[in-house]
């Protein structure tokens, strides 16, 4: 379902350039990786751990969200809740704790104190945004220090004239994330000022467009010290050599700040391209909803996979048609192409009396592996996309259909300026307003596979026409002071979300695919709370 767009004047231009600028910015060396359909690389899987659920959904998305419980098998090691959802997609799942094997029905969004509030983010740490290209900066400042100290500094002026040009790119990658970091926010700053007026905004855009060109400089001028650092040894100076190697080996992927791929918008599905575990590169549907990945194994490579880490059941269905599947935990890589692969982490794989039934329900009508969830605080996990390297585990930027049924998908900080956001990604407080109605303060999944989400029937007011929205009404959503107005939207025959009663169990409120259609729009990863946020950004 596609919603109508407002675009201001010169709009062809700021698409343009965004499209262009961004994925030029991005198009090369180590800093930051290319824009494709994804790359198959080499997966190492180790020991590290991460806690798995079941799964997040996939399909078209919801009408009328449910979860309910059932006994999960799992080991130790990955327990997880077994879920059914009433929807056309698959449900996020909260993970069961040891104590318990079967989770209950859920109580309404304004019933339940601990809907989205708690991280499925792996591990226990923080993401702190800026914190990696400070090491980086860190680590190129002792590389030079090595590399004058173990020349220069022991008298041996041959190594110390080879020396020059690692220092030289050095220095220049230095200078690059040095003025990425003290104008990356003037110039988003400029952009959100200049909103709605024609030049100056485009002007303000290219200049934002330059910035996060800087990143790329920065690696490439990284690229260039790795390759002439061994002159150095070839000129008696060996330590200094070695040292080098091993600090620019990691300030290259802690100066990763920014990864474009492409976004390919089919039906509801909002999809990527990846190789899991060094497999063959697949389309799989992003999914802002749930977190984890759930895939087919045919579609993971099968070399060096080692041995399930646990087990669990998870379903997902409407009132005309569910499923229920099985699958196995595997810890193992994700490859996005370009330099951007995760940290191990576990992923679900379908067990094989269960993938006909996941293939033909949730995969095979929109053509892709599985459903990757990105969400910080909506149940399953762990949220893969968060182990990336460098700045790109900061968050994700997705934008819809730039160019037809194409966009980008943007890892690392957030490269437009916010408008406004949600404290939560993508569960948290809104306040709604239909028509000239009073605001409603509600508890939403801004949820890009929930096709057109729903509210119930007290927010919809006199707006109600049994279970949908009258034609003509409008919807206003706020941030959660009331202040910002974040999106709206005018019902029509096709895109009213459904109504439900208020003392349904487990319903909760949806925003469904709406405001992913009408911009870009930012997942944030790193907030203290490890909840994430949900960014509205401008165009």
């Amino acid at each position: 379902m596609k919603h109508n767009r407002t675009r201001q004047p010169y709009a062809w231009l700021s698409a343009g350039a965004i499209t262009v600028g961004i994925g030029a910015a991005m198009a090369a060396g180590s800093a930051v990786a290319s824009a494709d359909t994804g790359q198959s690389g080499a997966a190492r899987p180790s020991n590290g751990s991460s806690s798995s659920a079941s799964t997040g959904k996939a399909g078209a998305g919801h009408q009328h969200p449910r979860t309910t419980g059932t006994s999960s098998k799992l080991t130790p090691v990955a327990a997880a809740a077994t879920t059914t959802q009433r929807s056309k997609g698959l449900a996020a799942a909260k993970p069961a704790t040891a104590k318990a094997s079967a989770a209950a029905d859920p109580p309404a969004a304004g019933d339940d104190p601990d809907y989205g509030n708690e991280s499925f983010l792996p591990g226990n740490e923080v993401v702190v945004p800026g914190s990696a290209v400070k090491l980086a900066l860190q680590q190129i400042a002792q590389t030079q220090s090595a590399l004058q100290a173990n020349t220069w500094g022991t008298g041996n002026v041959a190594a110390g004239v080879a020396s020059i040009v690692p220092q030289m790119f050095l220095a220049e990658a230095a200078w690059a994330l040095n003025t990425w970091q003290n104008s990356i926010e003037g110039a988003k700053a400029s952009v959100a000022n200049t909103a709605g007026v024609p030049v100056a905004h485009q002007l303000a855009q290219l200049s934002l467009l330059a910035t996060l060109m800087l990143p790329t400089v920065a690696g490439m001028a990284l690229d260039g010290a790795d390759v002439t650092a061994p002159l150095v040894g070839l000129f008696g100076s060996p330590t200094a050599a070695s040292q080098a190697d091993g600090l620019i080996g990691q300030a290259k992927t802690n100066a990763m700040v920014y990864s474009a791929h492409l976004l390919r918008t089919a039906g509801n599905a909002e999809i990527v391209y990846i190789s899991v575990n060094g497999g063959p590169v697949v389309p799989i549907q992003l999914d802002a909803g749930s977190s984890g990945l759930t895939i087919l194994r045919k579609y993971v490579g099968q070399k060096n996979l080692g041995p399930s880490t646990g087990q669990g059941e998870s379903g997902y269905g409407d009132d005309e048609s569910s499923v229920s599947y099985s699958y196995h935990t595997y810890l193992t890589t994700i490859d996005f192409g370009g330099g951007a692969i995760t940290a191990p982490g576990n992923i679900r794989i379908v067990d094989a009396d269960s993938e006909n039934a996941f293939d033909n329900y949730g995969t095979a009508p929109q053509g892709t592996a599985g459903t990757l969830g990105i969400g910080a605080n909506t149940g399953a996990g762990p949220t893969l996309t968060a182990l990336l390297p460098g700045e790109t585990k900061d968050g994700i930027l997705m934008y819809e259909n730039l160019i037809g049924p194409f966009g980008l998908v943007v890892f690392g900080p957030n490269p437009l300026p916010s408008k406004g956001s949600v404290s939560g990604a993508p569960i948290g407080n809104v306040q709604v307003q239909i028509n000239d109605q009073p605001k409603t303060t509600v508890k939403i999944n801004v949820d890009s596979g929930g096709e057109t989400g729903n509210l119930p029937y007290s927010v919809a007011g006199e707006a109600r026409d049994g279970t949908k929205l009258k034609p003509g009404t409008k919807v206003s959503v706020y941030s959660a002071d009331g202040q910002t107005l974040l999106y709206s939207y005018v019902i029509n025959g096709t895109n009213s979300p459904a109504l439900y009663s208020d003392d349904l169990p487990g319903t909760k409120p949806n925003t469904g695919r709406v405001p992913w259609n009408l911009g870009p729009m930012y997942i944030d990863y790193g907030t203290p709370d490890r909840l994430g946020a949900t960014h509205f950004d401008y165009f």
